[in-house]
């Protein structure tokens, strides 16, 4: 769908204050670990998101977007069902992170699953209204099932949250 960069520089976006929250609050290695979570890619990235898992020292919510991070670059080396797995635990650990929704939608719809991304776009939509990225996707998954008139109202509507 979307291009996998995109993905990443949304999540580093995200990564700032997340990583400015961290400090202070958990040991500088798991701090570390958040950091290169968000801003690596591929196999360094999957080893700090699992380390800082592991350590047990994160609130719910900086589990979820650890696993979620590491969901997106399970997708990006294209193993979607771990992608999913990831993205599945994120959302149990914090059903309110709109982002875990987005990026699960984004594996099912490579796998071909539009409807369970058709599902996992529209919550991150309902969590956060402004979320273009989520309308954008929507909609290339609706015109792949051939709604159109859908798909093309979904994709305006991104265009649109994205003007400046």
């Amino acid at each position: 769908m979307a291009s996998t960069s995109r993905f990443r520089a949304a999540r580093r976006a995200a990564a700032i204050g997340i990583v400015a929250a961290l400090t202070g609050l958990a040991a500088p290695a798991i701090a570390d670990d958040m950091q290169t979570c968000h801003d690596e890619s591929g196999d360094a990235a999957i080893a700090a998101c699992t380390r800082a898992i592991g350590a047990r020292k994160l609130s719910k919510r900086n589990q979820a977007i650890a696993y979620t991070s590491r969901g997106v670059e399970w997708r990006a080396k294209r193993q979607l069902d771990r992608a999913i797995a990831d993205h599945s635990q994120a959302i149990k650990l914090d059903p309110s992170l709109s982002e875990a929704f987005y990026n699960r939608g984004n594996a099912y719809g490579d796998k071909g699953e539009n409807d369970r991304a058709i599902t996992d776009y529209d919550q991150a939509i309902r969590l956060n209204p402004k979320f273009a990225g989520a309308f954008n996707n929507r909609g290339l998954a609706r015109r792949q099932k051939g709604d159109t008139v859908g798909g093309d109202a979904d994709i305006a509507r991104a265009k649109e949250l994205n003007k400046p």
